[in-house]
């Protein structure tokens, strides 16, 4: 049986790649808001974009967003990396919103009821605007994970 090793390369994207980027936010329905390319970490295969997430920086906290991956390479590694990676850029006062809070626990995030104003609008953005069958909860990093 013949096994191949498949190399993913996390760094900032360029110019082009960030268009990409802004290309499947759109796609994926994901927060478009305020997008800068020196936010994101992308992740690649060969050169091609797989993957992407955001720390993006309010005046309150920092918090994870826009945080996607190709169809054929969900449920694979790429996602748990580009998470892995952004906590390492900013790992204090992290929160994120999102449907699937068991998939973040892993990684230090616990739900809370208690966030900062930038936490509340985003919430409220994602119930009114990114409006899907679930519910959104609201995760922060805990310091001792």
């Amino acid at each position: 049986m013949l096994t191949f090793d498949i190399v993913i390369i996390l760094r900032k994207p360029n110019a082009t790649e960030f268009q990409q980027i802004v290309f499947f936010i759109e796609e994926f329905q994901l927060d478009n808001r305020d997008l800068l390319e020196h936010q994101f970490t992308a992740a690649f295969i060969e050169d091609n974009l797989v993957g992407f997430g955001r720390v993006r920086e309010h005046t309150d906290c920092s918090e994870i967003c826009s945080l996607g991956t190709l169809v054929e390479f969900r449920k694979r590694v790429v996602c748990k990396m580009i998470v892995q990676n952004l906590i390492k850029i900013n790992p204090t006062n992290l929160f994120l919103v999102c449907i699937i809070p068991d998939y973040f626990k892993p990684f230090g995030f616990e739900i809370v009821n208690e966030y900062p104003d930038a936490i509340q609008d985003k919430k409220k953005y994602c119930t009114h605007e990114l409006v899907v069958p679930e519910d959104y909860f609201v995760l922060k990093k805990t310091a001792n994970a």
